[in-house]
């Protein structure tokens, strides 16, 4: 183990307060490859709703389970796990049902199934909780009444919200969280006046809840983080995979190791329509450790994962910031210093037996990923220190490997508003595999190399905290995460090696404070309400 690698460890180590005498807690996801009711489009009778979340309300009791039976004691389901995807208002409003507040008076749906009517799922997953003595996390419709003396009332008098809903492992509904950040395609859903910061308690530690796009927005995935210091979040999502940056396992593990959190991440299974990715990931300092599921292939299955973790808080205000102060001031030059330093020695030793050369200079192109127009330098060699800019944001690598010949890899960055479908504010660095050897593959999608990196330093002079480190590699064919052998430090650090070919070496950081709504509410005279 390098010097470097061993007092980081020893540094996060004093951070990280284990809760109570509980070194680890088992936990549980979910992925669920959802029933879907025969039709989405008309409007069938709340009993025929009723018959077809059944069908998927027995697999979760199966998985629940099976799940309590491996030592888990926390289990959570995906968004839309229930009924599937794509609605209208109204034939997706026989699937909803009224969700109480969570007050100080205990109520067990299992056990009280009459104290609010037509609760007919809450019923159900209280009783799963209780039948398998485990925490359960689920996603369903909720429906709640409104009057014309509420000025944001929908014409229709109810409000449609998609929610997370929390069992304590004795049945009792303990939390309940309605999604704040609505996908462009949810127009059948409202979103909440303001975010709710949703927490839970268990015996093994205190949990938030959020949901899919969530993840994406200060409101309220950071805000719930940084304030109330949350490190176990639950986290029902329907992810679309989204290569080369924004696979789910890749951007939340990411999310996991940059906001230094345990990550219960659990995704529908629809890989046709690249529905797939779930995982229990926690931070090490180093990389990210993660118990994944990840596969594509239409005719696949769901899948349950179970796995250890290490229940931990953070004191406040003691959260480690990994900007280094030549970050702040922007200095590519001392970054090119350092990774000279890193790689002087090893290139030294391997200069005879490398047979590519570095050309003098590198081939600036224009390229598109996941929608965001980066400025990037295509890549030869077998080593080099490029760095590329666009607006103020500069990226700078020092790498060495073993590239094949018939591969191609660029360096990009983008520092802009991200529009498509989502609007927020974004700077990534990011070190990919082109699709093919051609430059106008470049920011499509690949899951294969055969290439191979052995030393890095990657880095950029973000301009807020909240970067998100990516390590992507093809794994026998399948993109998978790399859960040892780098460290980010301020920038991402390889130096013995990494296991698989290259897919994505990136950094992704978000500028919470310039994103539009940000910007208009910063504005505003009074506090949002």
């Amino acid at each position: 183990m390098s010097t470097t690698l061993f007092i980081y460890l020893v540094l996060v180590g004093i951070l990280l307060v284990h809760v109570s005498a509980i070194d680890k807690f088992r936990a549980a996801v979910y992925e669920h490859k959802v029933i879907y009711p025969g039709s989405r489009s008309k409007v069938v009778t709340r009993q025929q709703a009723l018959i077809d979340m059944q069908k998927n309300l027995q697999i979760y009791q199966e998985q629940s389970m099976t799940a309590s039976s491996k030592g888990a004691r926390i289990i959570v389901f995906p968004e839309y796990g229930l009924y599937g995807l794509n609605w209208t208002r109204a034939s997706i409003r026989p699937y909803l049902e009224y969700v109480p507040e969570v007050t100080s008076t205990k109520w067990n749906p299992c056990d009280s199934p009459l104290k609010y009517p037509g609760i007919d799922v809450q019923r159900n997953l209280s009783c799963i909780a209780k039948n398998a003595s485990i925490y359960v996390v689920a996603n369903i419709g909720g429906r709640q009444p409104c009057d014309k003396t509420d000025p944001n009332c929908p014409p229709d008098g109810h409000y449609q919200f998609s929610t997370n809903v929390v069992y304590g492992s004795n049945g009792d509904f303990i939390a309940r969280y309605f999604k704040f950040n609505l996908n462009s395609d949810e127009n059948y859903f409202n979103k909440p006046v303001k975010p709710d910061l949703t927490t839970f308690e268990t015996p093994f530690g205190k949990f938030g809840t959020f949901s899919s796009s969530d993840i994406l927005h200060f409101e309220p995935a950071v805000h719930l983080i940084k304030s109330l210091n949350i490190t176990n979040i639950a986290y029902p999502t329907a992810w679309q995979d989204k290569l080369p940056l924004m696979a789910a396992i890749e951007f939340h593990s990411a999310f996991a190791e940059g906001m230094q959190i345990n990550l219960l991440a659990a995704n529908l299974h629809i890989p046709q329509e690249n529905y797939h990715g779930s995982g229990l990931y926690w931070p090490t300092g180093t990389s990210v450790n993660a118990s994944y599921y990840y596969n594509s292939q239409n005719q696949s299955s769901g899948y349950l994962i179970v796995e250890d973790m290490t229940p931990f808080v953070i004191p406040p205000n003691d959260r480690p910031s990994y900007r280094h102060d030549n970050l702040r001031l922007g200095s590519v030059q001392q970054m090119k210093e350092y990774q000279e330093q890193l790689h002087r020695k090893e290139r030294d030793k391997t200069s005879k037996s490398i047979a590519d050369t570095v050309p003098d200079e590198l081939d600036k192109i224009d390229i598109t990923i996941n929608d965001d127009d980066y400025t990037a330098l295509l890549l030869r060699g077998s080593y080099g220190q490029p760095t590329v800019c666009q607006g103020k944001l500069c990226c700078s690598a020092g790498y060495e490997g073993s590239f094949a010949k018939d591969e191609l890899y660029a360096i990009g960055a983008f520092d802009g508003m991200h529009t498509a479908g989502d609007s927020y504010y974004l700077q990534a660095c990011v070190f990919i595999k082109c699709a093919t050897k051609s430059r106008d593959s470049c920011g499509k999608p690949s899951t294969s190399s055969s290439s191979y990196m052995s030393k890095m330093s990657f880095s950029g002079n973000f301009t807020t905290e909240y970067v998100y480190p990516e390590v992507l590699t093809d794994q026998d064919g399948t993109p998978g995460l790399v859960t040892s052998a780098w460290l980010y430090q301020g920038s991402i650090i390889i130096d013995v090696g990494l296991y698989g070919g290259p897919l994505s070496i990136s950094m992704i950081s978000r500028d919470y404070s310039r994103d539009p709504r940000r910007i208009v509410n910063a504005t505003k005279k009074t506090p949002r309400t």
